[in-house]
């Protein structure tokens, strides 16, 4: 029993590991982009041909397009997903594939983590390829937020494994939807934002909340695709308020900390509001960019723990 007990532990050690190095790494790859080092590293997946570059064979290089302290945020966001997240990935789907078979929503979460693994390796490769491009970043963003959410679902559906159905949020099916949506769209927002960003609109709109002084922004792409963004983050207000108001009926049902959960994604979504105004205000400095993503990821994060402690209310 303790030989299990222990075995469980380790997974659950591990996947609690891979969710922060995962957070961590979604946030250095927001630094990448913000201080415009993704092609500091113009090959892949090494950087100048080497393995690490170091400062002096850096200089002999003679690169005059970026500092060196690029060249190591981009290789250190390298490094973190090759020698971090891929083999606790790996070692996480060997021990439940050993030792926790049994538990098939475990076993087939880990294996899809693995595919998403390569799939993000893959596309992160494909950025550098094409130079970085606005659609690019955004579909590696995109794989990098599901990736976390796998891990959350996982590591619930771990603690939750010998857990009476009653300590669950219990729903029906019309009404978990809502959650569902959120999370999408909350994916969606996020994912936007990050192009928003690398395609050069973040400042497209230059008051707020209205674009330029217009409700509607002019025929301008780079206004368009900033005000887009905006709408979306009207739009995850929407789902994230019919969320609440259909899940509240059931309110009763639910322990403290799932009522917690719901509160504390009502301050995130104003923190991500203010913070999104004050990106205008101050022209988007680089630490309240990074602090916009994280705020975002947390926001999804919250909806995934939210759905992985919800179950279906069977009809009588």
């Amino acid at each position: 029993m303790n030989l299990n007990h222990n075995k469980n532990n380790i997974i659950k050690y591990l996947l609690i590991a891979m969710a922060f190095s995962t957070f961590a790494q979604i946030l250095l790859g927001a630094s990448v982009r913000l201080t415009h080092s993704g092609l500091s590293c113009p090959d892949w997946p090494l950087c100048y041909g080497m393995f690490f570059p170091t400062i002096s064979k850096f200089n002999e290089l003679n690169v005059i397009n970026f500092t060196y302290f690029q060249v190591m945020l981009e290789w250190i966001h390298r490094f973190n997903a090759a020698f971090f997240i891929g083999p606790i990935t790996i070692m996480v789907f060997v021990f439940i594939y050993l030792k926790n078979k049994s538990n098939k929503v475990l076993l087939k979460s880990s294996f899809i983590l693995l595919l998403l693994l390569l799939t993000q390796g893959l596309l992160g490769g494909l950025t550098v390829f094409q130079a970085n491009s606005p659609w690019s970043v955004a579909v590696h963003l995109s794989c990098a937020f599901l990736f976390f959410g796998l891990i959350l679902f996982m590591i619930c559906n771990f603690i939750n494994q010998n857990k009476a159905k009653e300590t669950f949020l219990l729903l029906p099916k019309n009404k978990i939807i809502y959650i569902f949506t959120a999370g999408i769209v909350t994916l969606i927002t996020s994912v936007a934002g990050a192009f928003t960003s690398k395609y050069g609109a973040s400042l497209a709109c230059t008051s707020w909340p209205l674009c330029n002084e217009n409700f509607f922004s002019e025929a301008d792409s780079f206004e368009l695709i900033h005000f887009s963004h905006r709408v979306l983050g009207m739009i995850l207000f929407i789902s994230l308020a019919l969320m609440v108001i259909k899940v509240h009926p059931h309110i009763n049902q639910m322990k403290q900390k799932l009522k917690n959960i719901l509160q504390v994604m009502v301050i995130v979504f104003v923190l991500q509001v203010f913070i999104g105004a004050m990106l205008i205000t101050y022209s988007v400095p680089i630490w309240m960019g990074i602090l916009h993503q994280s705020i975002g990821l947390t926001l999804f994060g919250l909806i995934v723990v939210l759905i992985s402690n919800t179950k279906i209310l069977q009809s009588n």
